[in-house]
């Protein structure tokens, strides 16, 4: 005699009849028969018809779970993404510093000099659960990110919540991503001919960084009274930059070997550049033995600042005898790696008020232009830099497109011969 058939696994049984509890409530169960154990679901109500009705939410709700699955829809999204740093850190195609990427978006910094204040996801959506995580509470943060002028943070987030999130989806916890569904990010546009006009101020500009660097005073930054010499450092990597190109990372990762100002052409080699990996390094730089992208790696042919630039540093670093195990250009004053958020208090004193829009990539992007202009090509503007050529043309070059060439039918227009026009 063949018994009652086996439920088909993820299947509900029928729901039970609401039945009045002894405290006058009303209670309603059903049977999940799922892959790895039966659950029972029951809810109270006030009412039967109450009591029904959130059964029949919960059945619509529910997701069976592994028992020993570390991420179910409670799971917070400081949990989910820890879970993600742990699996970025065993992925060998992850290197270092993008871990350390997210993990500075992502844990609020307990070091003396931070700010605790800074807006991190621990701070901010990491007591959130993954079932409250909705693409509009998601949204809402991104948003608030952007009121608040952070749109890169908010780029950050928004990559690294998608990561988290298919974490979840991966578990079976969700169904499709909620960041798929937040509002897109609306594109910006810089206005035109911006980077033309920053080519105009190279010239003041490198006055005015060798006027500090002398210790005069420039506006918005007194003069030299007291103290260690200011560093010539900076006057030497404006001259490296504008004349290569080259990132400021790569700046600050060149190495003495890579460097030939005897040969017919001197030249530079980029073969590196820097990252920032915790628990390493000067403040947690290091530097990484390939440029940033795989056109980083480059020869660059020197022009004569650039290798006048170049043989001053040098020959400071033979008459100080800087510590430089590892032969850098540009070493720190202990011989490591200089930290670039340190180069940068340099950067900003040296530029003063009426430079304040200048940054390190700003010249790079001047050079890209001027190759540009000069030889009307694209694609060796992008090799200076470094870039695709796709690359190169969206953040670099600066260059109005040339219309068709109509000369001839508006000349006809404007002299009255309609015959021809």
């Amino acid at each position: 005699m063949s018994g009652r058939p086996p439920r088909a696994v993820g299947t509900f049984g029928t729901p039970s009849k609401p039945r009045k509890q002894r405290n006058g409530t009303w209670r309603t169960t059903v049977r999940h028969y799922g892959a790895w154990k039966t659950t029972l679901i029951q809810r109270v109500a006030d009412t039967p018809g109450e009591a029904s009705n959130k059964l029949a939410e919960a059945m619509r709700d529910f997701r069976e779970i592994p028992a020993d699955s570390p991420i179910t829809r409670t799971t917070t999204l400081m949990e989910l993404a820890r879970e993600l740093l742990t699996s970025m850190r065993l992925d060998p195609a992850c290197r270092p510093g993008l871990v350390e990427d997210y993990r500075r978006e992502i844990e609020v910094s307990h070091h003396i000099r931070a700010n605790p204040n800074t807006i991190k996801i621990e701070n901010t959506i990491g007591r959130l659960q993954i079932w409250q995580g909705t693409a509009g509470e998601l949204d809402r943060h991104l948003k608030r990110l952007i009121a608040l002028g952070l749109r890169r943070k908010a780029k950050q987030h928004r990559v690294i919540l998608r990561a988290m999130m298919q974490i979840a989806v991966l578990h079976g916890v969700l169904d499709t991503n909620p960041v798929d569904n937040v509002d897109p990010f609306r594109r910006t546009t810089n206005p035109a001919r911006g980077k033309v006009a920053d080519m105009a101020a190279l010239p003041a500009f490198r006055a005015q960084v060798r006027a500090w660097a002398r210790g005069d005073e420039i506006p918005g930054t007194p003069g030299y009274v007291s103290g260690p010499p200011r560093d010539w450092t900076m006057v030497w990597v404006v001259d490296v930059i504008t004349g290569t190109g080259i990132r400021p990372y790569e700046v600050f990762a060149l190495l003495l070997d890579d460097i030939n100002l005897d040969a017919p052409d001197p030249y530079l080699d980029v073969t590196g550049t820097l990252e920032q990996v915790r628990g390493t390094g000067n403040g947690g730089w290091t530097r990484k033995p390939a440029p940033k992208t795989d056109n980083g790696w480059r020869r660059i042919l020197l022009p004569p600042h650039t290798i006048e630039a170049i043989g001053e540093a040098i020959a400071d670093l033979e008459i100080t005898r800087t510590p430089n195990p590892l032969r850098l250009l540009f070493p720190a004053r202990n011989g490591s790696l200089r930290n670039p958020n340190n180069f940068g208090r340099i950067w900003r004193a040296a530029r003063g008020t009426e430079f304040a829009w200048v940054t390190p990539r700003t010249f790079r992007r001047g050079v890209g232009t001027a190759v540009d202009n000069a030889t009307g090509s694209p694609e060796n503007a992008a090799r200076q830099l470094g870039n695709t050529t796709a690359v190169a043309k969206t953040h670099y070059i600066d260059r109005p497109e040339t219309a068709p060439d109509h000369r001839a039918i508006l000349e006809q227009w404007a002299r009255g011969d309609r015959d021809q026009v």
